[in-house]
């Protein structure tokens, strides 16, 4: 079997919304034209794959397209659109207008990069999976994942998955009360052996989710045990590291928990090259949290500052530092 071309496969995902984009009419619409739109329903993007839209509109996942003067927007899962329902059998549903986001999960190639990349729209909730076996490299991209969603509107929920890879589970048990302490929401599974994916399931009850992790960290594997009919395909793991075949984004319903899921392609980095150096201490709760004199303190020893007097997770500072240093090499 030939090996999977993983970077191929990212970069066609990753692509897939600038399918649909093609020059906007310069002509703008008229007053009725845009009463017509308004009395037009609204429906929710649950899938853009390869210039293909679905559309959740009354019930039903319908496939859809644009019309002409949505021409050059670009969609997102999540998206939340005005929606021209199908006038006949054969006729497809229209999306006339895109409506405004409320949240959104951001990530740039990297942090030298401003290229926004919209992972998903108007979402609850970020779960991001690490694999149990790497914690250490995982809770790197945990920190950064967690700033994007803080700055987008959405909570962050942690899923350490994997857990039946490891004998000795005390570094788990370390960093889920590491991130606990925060207010996070931890929960221990194995896609494997079904640990832990009831009380992860509970969690997801009522919210619009997406998944988001490196690349073999189980992530589909768990998506595929939440919402069985989903048929999603699974990589293997081999010596060459993390597989994947998940390559456009997609949100599948879980009737019994009234919640819809985003499954994304794994990522090997996830950038914030829209976030300024100044702006990112606003979005670690620890610091965000400190009385210090100066609002826009950045916590390296300014007058004022009460850091020196603060408890602060050795790990949590470090990661500060380091995507400080790595914000301000790229300003």
């Amino acid at each position: 079997m030939p090996r999977i071309d993983i970077e191929s496969l990212e970069d066609e995902w990753e692509e897939d919304h600038h399918l649909l984009s093609q020059r906007r009419r310069s002509d703008p619409l008229s007053q009725a034209a845009k009463d017509r739109i308004e009395d037009y329903d609204e429906g929710r993007i649950v899938a853009v794959d390869k210039g293909q839209v679905r559309v959740l509109f009354e019930g039903e996942i319908l496939p859809a397209r644009f019309s002409g003067a949505m021409r050059g927007t670009k969609l997102v899962v999540g998206d939340r659109v005005r929606v021209r329902p199908p006038r006949h059998e054969t006729d497809e549903a229209r999306i006339v207008e895109l409506l405004a986001r409320e949240t959104v999960l951001l990530r740039t190639a990297d942090d030298a990069l401003d290229d926004e990349r919209v992972v998903v729209a108007n979402a609850d909730t970020v779960a991001v999976v690490l694999a149990a076996d790497y914690l250490d490299v995982g809770t790197r991209f945990l920190d950064r994942v967690m700033v994007a969603a803080s700055v987008g509107g959405m909570d962050t929920v942690l899923c350490i998955n994997k857990v039946d890879l490891v004998e000795d589970r005390s570094t788990v048990a370390e960093v889920a009360a590491r991130y606990e302490a925060m207010g996070v929401r931890v929960e221990v599974t194995s896609a494997e052996t079904g640990e832990g994916l009831d009380a992860l399931a509970q969690v997801l009850t009522g919210c619009w989710t997406t998944f988001t992790g490196h690349s073999g960290v189980g992530k589909t594997s768990l998506f595929n045990r939440l919402v069985p009919e989903a048929g999603r395909a699974v990589g293997e793991i081999g010596r060459f590291g993390g597989r994947h075949t998940t390559v456009s984004a997609r949100a599948m319903l879980i009737p019994a928990l009234d919640a819809w899921l985003v499954d994304t392609p794994g990522v090997r980095s996830f950038g914030l090259g829209t976030l300024r150096p100044e702006e990112l201490a606003d979005h670690f709760p620890e610091l965000a949290a400190l009385d210090c004199g100066l609002d826009d303190c950045l916590h390296e020893g300014e007058p004022g500052c009460v850091l020196r007097d603060t408890t602060l997770h050795p790990a949590r500072l470090e990661s500060y530092r380091r995507l400080l240093a790595a914000l301000r090499e790229a300003a």
